[in-house]
């Protein structure tokens, strides 16, 4: 792990405040600082220890549905508009990746969806060939009840992460970790090591977010991962988002087994911001191993608290005068941040953005 970047020390001035040094409000500072403003991070961990770089590191077009439940649930043309902030997130992504020469095993090998019930399987049918006849590259494999989307990908979130924080000071943007952020107001943040003046906060702390904002409708929910040693063989092509996303597995460019999800199995035990790992889903991780003859030993075992939303869209702009949010973004934080990062910087600079309506934090 890299040192730890000096914590605020005493007072401070910014362009824009941002609480949280996840995905989400580097991307906010990143995209600010790219257009001259001075931003401050202010980080009450270590950049990327919460579930920016506790995920599996998916990069999935869409929401946490399917393509036909998203439609039912939000009507055809919401679900279109948000599929095409997700395509644009990819474009974003790989842009900064390339642009600054972060190494974090960006690919673009495609995901799976792969159904767990007959009903899953006709949405899944559905959704492929509503989708293809949108000009999305997808196949089905009925043998195996699974569609194969060409374009998604993968990466290490961890080292993205970490990357785009080094990118955001390259461009100006001040980032200071260990630093507890007690109060939020429209024109200034309050922190235990001082107190930091800016134009406007941002809010990016996504499952944390009820500690400096009270009213905000994000329930913690815990997602919990293994990691095994590296195998010589291929195993697994690409990532593979199943059972409606309650399960997920892939395999890393090094060759280890990611495995996450089962969190329905216990799913009243799995909410609040306990970042443990338990033995009741620990098993479900280890028996999927089994069934699929990966031998490995397992190195590593964790959790991370997602930010889940009302309606499984993230809080994405102006939640109050001065104050601004990135989060709730319901364990998609890697197909929506960067982008969400473009919304709210344009909306600090201009007060408007395209797509800011239907990610508004104040919606019914």
């Amino acid at each position: 792990m890299p040192a730890a970047r000096a914590p605020l020390e005493g007072d401070a001035t910014a362009d824009v405040a941002i609480v949280g040094a996840g995905i989400a409000g580097l991307s906010v500072a990143y995209a600010l600082a790219r257009e001259g403003a001075r931003p401050i991070v202010l980080e009450r961990d270590r950049i990327a220890n919460a579930a920016s770089g506790r995920n599996a590191g998916f990069i999935l077009a869409g929401v946490a549905e399917n393509w036909v439940a998203a439609c039912r649930r939000y009507g055809t043309e919401v679900a279109r508009r948000v599929w095409r902030v997700t395509l644009t997130e990819r474009v974003l992504l790989k842009a900064i990746v390339q642009r600054h020469r972060i190494e974090c095993d960006l690919a673009w090998n495609g995901s799976e969806q792969l159904a767990g019930d007959e009903d899953e399987w006709q949405e899944i049918r559905d959704s492929a060939r509503e989708l293809e006849a949108q000009g999305a590259r997808v196949t089905l494999d009925t043998q195996r009840c699974a569609a194969i989307y060409a374009e998604d990908g993968e990466m290490h979130p961890v080292r993205f992460v970490r990357g785009l924080a080094d990118a955001a000071e390259t461009l100006g943007a001040r980032i200071h970790e260990v630093t507890n952020v007690i109060e939020v107001h429209p024109d200034r943040v309050v922190t235990t090591n001082g107190t930091v003046r800016a134009g406007a906060v941002v809010v990016c702390t996504n499952a944390y977010s009820r500690h400096v904002l009270a009213d905000v409708r994000i329930a913690p929910v815990r997602g919990q991962m293994l990691a095994t040693a590296p195998l010589a063989e291929r195993v697994f092509p690409r990532p593979v988002y199943a059972h409606r996303g309650y399960r997920y597995w892939r395999q890393t460019r090094d060759g280890r087994v990611l495995v996450g999800g089962w969190r329905n199995t216990d799913i009243d035990a799995e909410v609040g911001e306990d970042a443990r790992p338990t033995d009741s889903i620990q098993r479900h991780l280890d028996a999927f191993l089994a069934e699929h003859g990966v031998g490995a030993p397992v190195t590593h075992r964790w959790a991370g608290i997602m930010g889940f939303s009302h309606d499984g869209l993230p809080y994405v702009g102006k939640h109050a005068d001065g104050i601004y949010m990135g989060a709730g973004f319901t364990g998609h934080g890697n197909a929506f941040a960067v982008a969400a990062g473009e919304i709210v910087a344009s909306l600090i600079r201009s007060g408007h953005h395209p797509d800011a309506d239907i990610f508004d934090p104040g919606r019914a």
